[in-house]
């Protein structure tokens, strides 16, 4: 009861003490580092992730124009009309524009801003008490519009009392204004954002707010921000904490996001495609800027990088949030983990016990470390863990001093013990002994010296014991006695093995000395025949590794040898397989099939005189190791395929001949371990059993390595297939050639494997189309292509989708055209005609007689038809006027070659011309300068395609098309 009291008593204050750091991690900069370092590790588990947005950091470093850590600003200037031209979709600056310079080139960097009108200026709020650096008004606008809580007395790890603001002169011509002031952790880390600083009766977001709200569009004067709870701005949501902190989840070291240095932006190193769109943040990475600041993944992480990381976290929903109910959560964990210590340790084993709180910590950490990867939220384990560490030790502290009270009671009980033991020994079947070895007697009972062989002659003394035995088993047992006597181990416990009689016996041999002062006086025990149990376990090992009807190594056995033969040197190995060996059974009877089996083993067994290394690794396949130095392989597979010329006798009478396939492979090849080596075989063996009965193959890594990473392609997918979310469709524009009209889209299939990234369309869609699983991507591409039109329907567009259509669809016509129906339902009120179905010259010349009537079919059904890639395959024209087809695409080949000669040009004349004459519109694909598109215009096309106006764009850039063509059509 005593004991007992004690183990809980050891609970209460491990839970006490870690309770009491817990509260007091706040005060306690010590205690602050060990919570923080548990987020830190939760991050450095993870690993590092991939921004979401596309951000550009464009770098003040020591190659950058420089003036007291900030650029100059005509270069600033020549910077953001740069960016301005180039596209760029916002600006942000992480440089605080305090002081009046040259009041023309204020002037000048003021009108830069303002004519860019998607520029966004920092400011500062500090603790440090002292003047602010400006009353614009630009300053307060940008602070919450509406505010829940008292600011005064709402809770916040830093009291601003000082604004360091832009000049008016730039903070009114800027877009919007943010605060870029931040608080250090103890450790001088930057673990979260203030975006709820409280100055003046204000309450003032962050940057980072600022820059997220204004990507979704959101309009700031209908933000509102709860004190200490909440903060939203249109759709954007803000997760803060209780001290209204925005906690950061960084990606990993510097040099996460994309970086460009301010000098090559100057000097136009980049082109204006790779600023487009582009949400530009320009700050300083100098060396000695002060700028910088250690965190997870870096000692010094630059503060535009920082910056960076909170507008991803807000956009890409990466928040890291402490949940409402941590606290509570890690409460519970101090007070039940040092009760589950020391439940378990006071009852269980050391060496249960410690197995499963080592499992429970593990499991905890594991479920942490997935709330925070899968949901972003993060629950301290620091203090937990610590109140599981003290109940260890103070429990262990305990044990030892139990322990040690039990083994003085223990020492007092042996005596009684072995008396126990003694008689119930006696009554057992098994031979005794006891040794005096003061006196130097021993007694042998009679049962000990029947099993032993020996008459009372022969056992004398202790030496008795190794009579029977052989010389190495005799001094064995020498060995095992003497250390049992010198207290080098507990008791004597040692199997005897030797011939009686003619048969082979295994005795056990078990004894245990008494001691006084140490040193050995008495010894006792016992001799049990346990000769049948062995011959049992041999039985069963043989079996477990021996396949029982032919007696060769079974696949287990087989493959600890042929490891054994590649650690030796270079192995080989062939396998064989019964041609239609199911058949025969079923033709023959199994007791036929059987016999079989056997004689092909003793056929393998032996060649000119020499054993083989055989085993039966399946019904009907066998093994064969070989050493490549020792000889021929090639001769080898002659000889396993010459076993099967003998017929085979049957057991009813008559004979039958059977065929068998066989592959083969050598480690020299590339496997590095037995499976490798039999996946390599088995892989050749399959190739051979393609090829027909009686066939050979070698294993060739390089088909081995196509045909994993085919199989893996197809298998994966299936999964893209049925789980959804990694196949998406982007969309490359038709533009009219002549006024530069949007007239639709392609749609362009592309797969981003939660893994592998970006896997391009010739990698799988070959793949795809061997399987037959194109049919399957093409349902899907048909049927989204359908829902974006629905989509779009509502922006006002009115042009047309092109969707491709593979050989594998126009071969499975039904299908096809089954297919081409449940479009037309999804389309509902959209008119079929915005969708384009295209097949290729090839495709469809295939079998021109069917696909003419295919086409006819989907053609009655509403659907636009497109013949792609013309002219690069084998078109007649007593076919071409059959097919109901819309549009003619111009292959990229011709028109890459325009420029080149006139032979490009007379075959753009020419299809243009027959597109004319059927009445068929005419497209180019491939355009890819202003050159090439005036030339076609000369040419009569009407249609282009290509990077000159776009490449596939994704869903929300190719809307934004739809919305400035339609703005453009109104006016």
């Amino acid at each position: 009861m005593r004991a007992r009291l004690g183990y809980w008593l050891v609970a209460l204050i491990a839970s006490a003490l870690a309770i009491l750091g817990w509260w007091q991690r706040a005060n306690i900069s010590l205690l602050e580092r060990i919570d923080s370092l548990s987020l830190d590790a939760q991050m450095q588990w993870r690993g590092p992730l991939q921004p979401r947005l596309p951000i550009l950091i464009v770098t003040i470093d020591e190659a950058s124009a420089m003036r007291g850590g900030t650029p100059d600003r005509r270069a600033l200037t020549a910077a953001l009309d740069r960016l301005s031209k180039a596209g760029a979709r916002l600006v942000a600056l992480d440089i605080l524009l305090l002081d009046a310079g040259d009041p023309t080139v204020d002037a000048a960097l003021a009108a830069s801003i303002k004519r860019s009108g998607r520029v966004l200026l920092p400011y500062a709020l500090g603790e440090e008490p002292g003047p602010d650096g400006s009353d614009s008004r630009a300053v307060l606008d940008s602070a919450w519009p509406k505010v829940e809580g008292d600011v005064a007395k709402a809770p916040t790890p830093l009291r601003a009392r000082r604004l360091l603001a832009p000049l008016p002169l730039f903070a009114d011509a800027a877009l919007g204004l943010g605060n870029v002031g931040a608080q250090r952790s103890s450790d001088g880390a930057l673990r979260y954002d203030l975006p709820a600083l409280g100055l003046g009766g204000e309450v003032y977001p962050t940057l980072a707010v600022r820059v997220a709200a204004q990507l979704r569009g959101a309009d700031w004067q209908q933000a509102w921000l709860r004190l200490g709870r909440e903060a939203a701005v249109g759709t954007l949501q803000v997760p803060i904490d209780g001290l209204s902190r925005q906690w950061l989840n960084y990606y990993g070291p510097g040099g996460t996001f994309e970086r460009l240095s301010f000098a090559e932006l100057l000097k136009g190193k980049v082109d204006d495609a790779s600023l487009k769109d582009r949400i530009v943040l320009i700050g300083t990475t100098a060396l000695g800027s002060g700028d910088a600041f250690p965190t997870t993944f870096d000692p010094g992480l630059p503060g535009v990088e920082r910056l960076a990381t909170a507008i991803d976290n807000l956009i890409g929903e990466r928040v890291l949030r402490r949940p409402d109910w941590a606290a509570a959560s890690e409460l519970v964990l101090m007070l039940g983990l040092p009760l589950l210590v020391i439940g378990l340790l006071s009852r269980w084993r050391l060496r249960a016990a410690l197995p499963v709180l080592i499992v429970v910590a593990l499991v905890l950490l594991v479920l942490l470390q997935r709330r925070f990867e899968l949901h972003h939220e993060f629950i301290a384990p620091a203090f937990p863990v610590l109140a599981a560490v003290l109940a260890v030790l103070g429990a262990l502290a305990l044990r030892a001093a139990d322990e040690h009270q039990r083994r003085q009671l223990a020492l007092v009980a042996l005596k009684e013990s072995e008396e126990r033991y003694a008689l119930a020994a006696e009554g057992a079947n098994d031979g005794l002994w006891d040794w005096d070895l003061e006196a130097g007697t021993v007694h042998y009972s009679p049962r000990w010296l029947a099993l032993m062989g020996l008459d009372v002659a022969e056992a004398a003394d202790i030496k008795a014991w190794t009579l029977p035995l052989p010389p190495a088993a005799g001094r064995e047992f020498e060995r095992v006695l003497d250390e049992h006597l010198q207290g080098r181990s507990r008791q004597l416990h040692h199997l005897l093995e030797f011939e009686q009689g003619g048969q082979h016996r295994w005795l056990l041999a078990r004894g245990m000395a008494t001691r006084e002062g140490g040193r050995a006086v008495r010894m006792a025990g016992s001799l049990t025949d346990v000769s049948e149990l062995h011959r049992l376990q041999q039985q069963i090992s043989h079996d477990a590794l021996h396949d029982r009807l032919t007696g060769l190594p079974n696949r287990a056995m087989f493959r600890v040898q042929l490891e054994s033969a590649m650690a030796e040197g270079d192995a080989g190995l062939v396998l064989l397989g019964l041609d239609e060996f199911r058949a025969f059974n079923e033709a023959q009877g199994l007791a036929a099939g059987d016999a079989v089996l056997v004689e092909t083993a003793q056929r393998l067994r032996m060649r000119e005189g020499q054993a083989m290394m055989a085993g039966r690794l399946g019904p009907d396949e066998f093994g064969l190791i070989f050493r490549a130095r020792h000889g021929d392989n090639n001769g080898l597979v002659a000889w396993v395929l010459d076993q099967f010329e003998i017929p085979y006798p049957l057991p009813e009478g008559g004979k039958h001949r059977l065929s068998a396939c066989v592959g083969w492979a050598q480690a020299a090849e590339g496997p590095a371990n037995a499976d490798e080596l039999i996946a390599a075989a088995e892989g050749a063996l399959a190739r051979a059993k393609m090829q027909g009965p009686g066939n050979r193959h070698c294993y060739d890594p390089a088909e081995q390595m196509v045909e994993r990473s085919r199989r893996w392609l197809r298998e994966q997918i299936d999964v893209a297939l049925a789980e959804g979310g990694q196949f998406k469709l982007f969309y490359q524009p038709f533009i009219r050639l002549s006024d530069r009209q949007l007239l639709g889209f392609e749609a362009l299939i592309r797969w981003h494997h939660p893994q592998r990234g970006l896997v391009m369309p010739g990698d799988f869609i070959p793949v795809a189309e061997a399987s037959g699983q194109i049919a399957d991507i093409g349902r899907w591409t048909l049927m989204e292509a359908a829902a974006q039109l629905r989509r779009w329907q509502a922006l006002g567009f009115t042009g047309e989708i092109a969707v491709n259509v593979s050989g594998v669809q126009l071969e499975r016509d039904q299908e096809l055209l089954s297919d081409a129906h449940a479009v037309l339902k999804a389309l509902g009120d959209v008119p079929p005609k915005q969708l384009k179905l295209e097949v290729t010259e090839s495709m469809a010349m295939a079998n021109p007689q069917r696909s003419a009537e295919v086409l006819r079919e989907l053609a009655s059904l509403g659907f636009k038809l497109s013949i792609d890639d013309f002219g690069t395959g084998y078109s007649s024209l007593a076919y071409l006027h059959r097919f109901p087809f819309d549009t003619l695409k111009i292959d990229r080949s011709f028109v890459m070659r325009l420029e080149a000669g006139r032979e490009a040009v007379e075959i753009v004349r020419t299809i243009v011309g027959l597109a004319n004459a059927l009445g068929k519109q005419t497209l180019a694909e491939g355009v890819e300068d202003e050159a090439q598109a005036a030339q076609l215009t000369a040419l009569g096309v009407q249609v282009g395609q290509g990077w000159l106006f776009a490449k596939a764009l994704p869903e929300s850039e190719a809307e934004r098309w739809i919305i400035r063509a339609g703005a453009e059509s109104a006016s």
